[in-house]
């Protein structure tokens, strides 16, 4: 049995954690903050449940989830999945850790959205074994995994990021390195181009909204997907683009963003947004 572990507990930690025990993957679960990892834990096994009375997995799934409240626990993992907040030093920090803790073979993988796994891999003891698993939020209803591949990365290592995204249900796709690989670079303009236009007057987010979804035909419009996601990691992609591409001007990130996360204005993890 593939042992899994996932840092951080939060929407995207948790939601990893959910799939990897779905696929009868032992998976230890690790978060710094024990209420965030209380939180992590519980949202994954009610998830769980759900799937579990609807005959999707079996009942003893949630049995296979471990919270665990530090970075030695994750000793066992075949695989380690890093699920922490948007910031390079930060996840470079981790894989230093985890290279430490955990055996010469263990993968490490990053859910970064915008970060070049190359970057971070360069801070692991053994950068060949380090890969990109971007799942899309929330990862237990969206199918799409994107698997990065760092210029360091083994065959094997992506390989086994497939087989796991397969495993826990995935439409995998292989992406090359680089700003927002490839479906956060094509989204991009999706929300990019709705802030200039809210700070054109052209039009209100509602208005913006309701065309997307009657007239395009997405799911969400760009304002309810930011609410979503939380305008706060959206400001930081959109300032992490912007500082990759060495300022080009198509990816400046709104003045919009920077006073929404200023006042708090998050969107549905704050209760209050656009």
């Amino acid at each position: 049995m593939t042992v899994l572990g996932v840092v951080g507990a939060g929407t995207m930690g948790a939601g990893i954690a959910q799939l990897g025990a779905a696929a009868g993957m032992r998976t230890l679960l690790n978060d710094p903050a024990p209420e965030a990892l209380e939180r992590g834990a519980e949202a994954a096994r009610r998830g769980l449940a759900r799937w579990a009375e609807k005959g999707r997995v079996d009942h003893g799934a949630a049995d296979l989830l471990e919270p665990v409240a530090s970075l030695d626990e994750l000793s066992p993992c075949d695989l380690v999945i890093e699920a922490a907040p948007e910031r390079r030093e930060l996840k470079r920090d981790l894989f230093g850790a985890l290279s430490m803790v955990c055996g010469d073979d263990v993968v490490l993988a990053t859910n970064t959205s915008s970060i070049p796994v190359t970057s971070l891999a360069s801070a692991a003891a053994r950068p060949q074994n380090v890969v990109g698993m971007h799942f899309f939020n929330p990862p237990p209803l969206m199918p799409l995994l994107e698997v990065i591949r760092a210029d360091q990365s083994s065959d094997a290592v992506v390989q086994l990021a497939v087989e796991t995204g397969r495993a826990m249900g995935k439409e995998v796709i292989v992406a090359a390195d680089g700003p927002g690989f490839l479906v956060n670079r094509c989204g991009r303009p999706f929300s990019g181009e709705a802030l200039r236009l809210l700070a054109e007057g052209i039009a209100t987010h509602e208005q913006i909204d309701r065309i997307c979804r009657l007239g395009a035909g997405f799911r969400m419009g760009p304002f309810e997907l930011m609410a979503l996601v939380g305008v706060d990691v959206g400001f930081e992609v959109a300032q992490s683009f912007h500082a990759l591409s060495f300022g080009e001007p198509r990816w400046r990130p709104s003045p919009i963003q920077a006073r929404m996360v200023a006042a708090g204005r998050l969107g549905r993890k704050s209760g209050r947004g656009y």
